[in-house]
């Protein structure tokens, strides 16, 4: 079973989403801020992460920046997600070109995409 980790403050949103992820036979840990993130990152060793931009405590950028250092990150897929940096040119300005997630998912975004998007990153390369 995958693991993915929801890094999104609004327990709505982090709720629907885990819901989502886990009715399609994926395992979910959630972190309700930047400083979570990176920690659970370390604990949960995810297969995958959906981030939010906009978090307390350090921002779904900083977290990208981080995880995508690190050895496992580097070629984890890692999905941004935001309903105030609704084109994604103008929010990859704030990614290195080393260090950018996979993809980004302007809010409110459609599940069943999010899904497909999720599940080709995940794909093994052919």
């Amino acid at each position: 079973m995958k693991k993915i980790l929801v890094v999104e403050d609004d327990a709505l949103s982090s709720m629907i989403l885990g819901d989502f992820l886990e009715a399609h036979g994926y395992a979910v840990t959630v972190a309700k801020n930047g400083v979570d993130a990176l920690s659970e990152f370390e604990r949960v060793e995810p297969d995958a992460m959906l981030v939010d931009v906009m978090l307390p405590k350090r921002s779904g950028f900083e977290v990208c920046f981080e995880v995508k250092r690190t050895e496992k990150g580097r070629t984890m897929p890692l999905m941004l997600m935001s309903a105030v940096y609704r084109d994604e040119d103008h929010a990859r300005k704030y990614a290195r070109d080393d260090l950018r997630a996979q993809a980004y998912l302007v809010k409110p975004f459609d599940m069943n995409a999010m899904l497909s998007e999720l599940e080709s990153l995940l794909a093994p390369a052919a």
